[in-house]
């Protein structure tokens, strides 16, 4: 990936190039165990660093700044945590990556000067545009398809930024986003949570490779 945006290739521009090439190498990172900051979660611990790596280095924000932006990142994940859930077990993937690209969301357009009512309002669009979906992990591994999906929900976290700061809001407010998501988790079928036996890891391929690794 970082080879394919280095030659001018990536359709979506060098920045976002440079986010899907990070989130894939932490999600990477995290499935083959090496040392990985849980934010909120392991499974989605590729969203944040994506987001906010390569946005530090082309725009050379201070490390201070920085520091709010994380500080920003884990007030949006604490409020999803309380209110519902971060756990892929108990909310489904929507829980991890969700929260994961609310709180990217959050954190960049804090960098971006953005006020309180713009991240909060982008975090809620993130976490929409991410409702429903399932936590299917083949042979339970974090790796299929969790890796992919960091890459999603750092891609969503820059759109519903972009779109909280031309001003743009969530028609249904940021709790009732949250208490739509720990609705959907609780209404979720336990094979769509974390057990590998729906979804992707229910299918046959899904099915053939957990006997293999197993």
């Amino acid at each position: 990936m970082e080879e394919y945006v280095k030659e001018g290739k990536a359709l979506c521009g060098p920045l976002v190039g440079k986010v899907i090439a990070g989130a894939l190498q932490m999600g990477e990172s995290n499935a083959c165990m090496k040392r990985i900051v849980a934010a909120p979660t392991a499974g989605a611990c590729g969203v944040l660093p994506a987001v906010l790596v390569p946005y530090e280095q082309e725009q050379k924000i201070p490390e201070q700044k920085i520091l709010e932006a994380l500080y920003t990142a884990s007030g949006i994940g604490q409020v999803i945590a309380l209110r519902a859930s971060i756990a892929g077990a108990s909310g489904g993937c929507q829980a991890e990556i969700g929260t994961a690209s609310a709180m990217a969301a959050g954190a960049v357009i804090h960098l971006q000067e953005g006020t309180g009512e713009q991240i909060i309002h982008g975090a809620a669009m993130s976490l929409k545009n991410l409702l429903g979906l399932v936590c299917d992990p083949v042979a339970g591994l974090v790796e299929i398809p969790c890796v992919k999906r960091n890459v999603a929900g750092a891609v969503i976290a820059l759109s519903s930024a972009d779109m909280a700061l031309a001003g743009i809001k969530s028609r249904i407010s940021p709790d009732q986003v949250i208490d739509a998501m720990k609705e959907v988790g609780d209404l979720m079928d336990v094979r769509l949570k974390e057990t590998g036996r729906g979804g992707l890891a229910g299918t046959r391929e899904g099915q053939e490779m957990a006997e293999t690794l197993t």
